[in-house]
């Protein structure tokens, strides 16, 4: 499995059979593409191939206007895991803004990766003022000899699944709607940074997270979350919010790591959202604080690590 990070790293490929797009969070139907890529190369003996971007191509032109659901190298580890033969992870720049549908088409799926079969999405669109689409595609499929295969959306109760839309969810705080969309729960990484250390003293101590600006936050409130540290797995309950209590006017993510008292500071944690559990909440003072805390590390440890033990001993 090779990776390429710029155009001018591709070389040329054997016969394969490439899938295009950004694939801004690799949910289930993006998933689907890629898995008949996949399959197609193994029956046909030929290379599979993704053609993806680093950042979203909406940010080229509008800077930070959408928020990233995946970070790119964990984009690059899913396609790897899926049994993609080359990925090709670029930039998309200016020269992704200037270069005409039919030559990306000619010159980089026909020439360079040799694509006999291209698959893409419905409303796949590329290259000049996306002047690239299926209509363009089925033309030169038509002219240069090359299958063509438009994959139809794949819905979940009747609901399209979207990148859009699961950005909403994750705005929404439906985390828990999340995973049927994504195909897995969704998660946030950074490094585990000093803070007021409050929690600490009143018996709950929180590690709390750089937030990186680029991603997509759920919405303000307590979730029962997975906390994965080194090699190791907890489960914690985590608090989006700004703290109102204590007069907070930042926002933080901060988790309480349940069965957990190391020294973490400095070390990159990933945080993954499991399940909503209130709002956040301004208390009458910090006895009123400790108690709910109490109730929702009760709350995750009784669902969560409890149901865990019960079936290691079973």
């Amino acid at each position: 499995m090779d990776t390429i990070t710029s155009i001018e790293k591709i070389e040329p490929i054997k016969e394969s059979v490439v899938t295009i797009g950004n694939f801004d969070g690799l949910h289930r139907g993006h998933q689907a593409l890629i898995k008949k890529a996949i399959e197609y190369a193994k029956i046909n003996n030929m290379s599979s191939v993704v053609f993806t971007f680093k950042n979203h191509p909406a940010n080229y032109f509008r800077p930070d206007s959408i928020k990233n659901i995946i970070t790119n190298e964990e984009k690059v580890k899913i396609l790897k895991s899926m049994g993609i033969d080359y990925i090709i992870n670029i930039p998309f720049n200016e020269y992704m803004t200037k270069i005409s549908g039919h030559d990306f088409v000619k010159e980089i799926l026909l020439d360079t990766l040799c694509a006999k079969n291209i698959i893409v999405g419905h409303d796949f669109t590329f290259a000049r003022n996306k002047e690239g689409n299926i209509k363009l595609l089925k033309e030169l499929s038509n002219k240069y000899g090359f299958s063509l295969e438009i994959v139809s959306p794949i819905k979940l109760d009747d609901i399209r699944i979207s990148s859009t839309y699961i950005r909403q969810l994750i705005s929404d705080g439906r985390v828990e709607d999340v995973s049927n969309y994504l195909g897995r729960n969704y998660k946030l990484s950074g490094e585990v940074i000093y803070s007021k250390q409050l929690g600490r003293t009143i018996g709950f101590p929180t590690a709390n997270i750089s937030i990186n600006e680029d991603m997509i936050i759920p919405k303000v409130g307590i979730y029962a979350t997975k906390v994965y540290i080194d090699e190791e797995t907890y489960y914690g309950a985590t608090n989006v919010g700004y703290n109102p209590t204590v007069n907070g006017d930042n926002l933080s993510i901060e988790t309480n790591i349940l069965e957990f008292n190391d020294n973490i500071y400095g070390k990159v944690i990933t945080i993954e959202f499991i399940e909503r559990i209130r709002d956040e909440k301004k208390f009458n003072g910090i006895e009123e604080l400790k108690k709910q805390l109490q109730k929702d590390t009760r709350y995750v440890y009784e669902k969560y690590i409890c149901k865990r033990e019960k079936i290691m001993i079973q």
